[in-house]
């Protein structure tokens, strides 16, 4: 199970950063037609804020597998052995606890728009269901891979015991 949901939160990081390669792609575009061509953009901006906001959400819980968030590691990295693993798994703990919160909120936002049909207010008219879909996804990973995480550091599999990165 845990090697499912780290392939899980692997396929999610690639797909964030093909959204981020999307996103330069579509700016480029943006500037081109603007500056170039002397012409206007109707959908750009709206798909990059969206795809870039996706790929944040998506991109959290390979984030979290790699142990590559920001962390002050000054006291765990001179703590013993046990203390270090309780405070991993705390603090993993933590994170369990607000992504399944923020998968509870997002999962009624998505579902509301889906339900009240929004769009965005451009001339595009976006379904909002479909951009606000990656915070349910995006929370929902993460609590799984907070909970792997918390599971791999009891079984003393965890990098971040050993230094981390």
């Amino acid at each position: 199970m845990i090697s499912w949901i780290e392939r899980m939160s692997v396929v999610a990081g690639v797909i964030a950063s093909l959204l981020i390669g999307v996103a330069i792609v579509i700016v480029c575009q943006m500037v081109f037609i603007r500056y170039v061509l002397v012409g206007s953009t109707a959908w750009q901006t709206e798909v990059v804020t969206f795809s870039l906001v996706a790929a944040t959400l998506l991109g959290s819980s390979w984030v979290l597998k790699e142990r590559g968030h920001v962390a002050v590691g000054l006291v765990t990295e001179y703590a013993p052995s046990l203390v270090r693993r309780i405070m991993l798994a705390m603090a993993d703990g933590v994170v369990l606890i607000v992504a399944l919160i923020l998968f509870w909120k997002g999962l009624e936002v998505t579902l509301e728009a889906w339900h009240g049909n929004w769009t965005s207010d451009s001339i595009y008219e976006f379904p909002m269901w479909v951009p606000y879909a990656s915070m349910p996804i995006g929370f929902g990973l993460l609590a799984l891979q907070s909970v792997a995480c918390m599971v791999k550091v009891w079984r003393d599999e965890d990098t971040a015991l050993i230094g981390g990165v």
